[in-house]
């Protein structure tokens, strides 16, 4: 398999699987997938460390013990323990285990396989038709790549929007959903609800965009542009807050969508 498919099957996956669009622990996780060829001197990890690739190839064949369940221990077990001592740490670890074991497993897919528990001789290989398998550099490959990119741009402009919850949330626009937003953005981001609904009092219509100010245990409160000041309750159901005296006035009964 290709050096840029490796890089962009780690890279991809711990941007998924981490729920980050940080340009750094992606770069961690993709640079990690490529440290498994370490064991092959023609590899990029191999001509970066050839004292350690040439330490492997001659002891051992192309994909085994760093194609492996142990090798992935070993460099999570490695990954963490930095990260004991410096907290700091704890996202590259992360990305390092997971760009890693990304990096060997997708070996699975080509002709050869991978000695995926090592000191175990068997290779693991899929699908079981070798015919079908990935070839390094095949037009299958290179079509995997342009998925690949497609796939990484979107999670990458996902993640780099607060995540796949919290685009969930603001497509269905659940009461909760909204809290969950505030919660997570409120400190950096002025959140605000698009509400429809209609007043009990004179059934006059309610459309606009109101200012979420502060959550309430399991209601929030909203302010609108003419600073009048709503409190959600129960469901969906909105009290105005009368400002001097803190006593709930008329009721909306609104549906809403919410933005930041």
């Amino acid at each position: 398999m290709l050096g840029i498919s490796h890089l962009l099957i780690s890279g991809t996956a711990t941007s998924l699987l981490l729920g980050t669009a940080s340009p750094t622990i992606i770069a961690v996780g993709a640079i990690a997938g490529l440290l498994p060829d370490i064991d092959i001197s023609t590899s990029p990890a191999g001509r970066v460390l050839p004292w350690i690739s040439s330490f492997f190839e001659s002891r051992m064949p192309h994909r085994s013990c760093t194609h492996s369940l142990v090798a992935s221990g070993a460099i999570a077990i490695a990954g963490y323990t930095a990260a004991l001592f410096n907290p700091s740490f704890l996202n590259l670890a992360h990305a390092l285990s997971v760009g890693y074991f990304f990096g060997w497993f997708a070996d699975i897919f080509t002709r050869g396989g991978v000695e995926m528990f090592w000191p175990s001789p068997v290779r693991c290989v899929c699908p079981g038709n070798r015919n079908l398998r990935l070839r390094t550099g095949s037009n299958a490959e290179y079509f995997i790549l342009i998925l690949l990119i497609a796939i990484a741009l979107l999670t990458f402009s996902v993640n780099n929007s607060g995540g796949i919850l919290t685009q969930f949330n603001r497509l269905i626009a659940s009461p909760s959903g909204v809290q969950h937003i505030f919660n997570e953005s409120g400190s950096t981001h002025l959140i605000k609800a698009n509400i429809k609904g209609v007043r009990t009092g004179d059934r006059s219509k309610i459309n606009g965009q109101y200012l979420i100010i502060q959550v309430q245990g399991t209601g929030f409160l909203v302010q609108s542009d003419d600073e009048r000041i709503f409190e959600r309750v129960v469901d969906d159901v909105f009290y105005r807050v009368n400002p001097e005296t803190g006593e709930r006035e008329d009721v909306l009964y609104p549906t809403f969508r919410t933005s930041s």
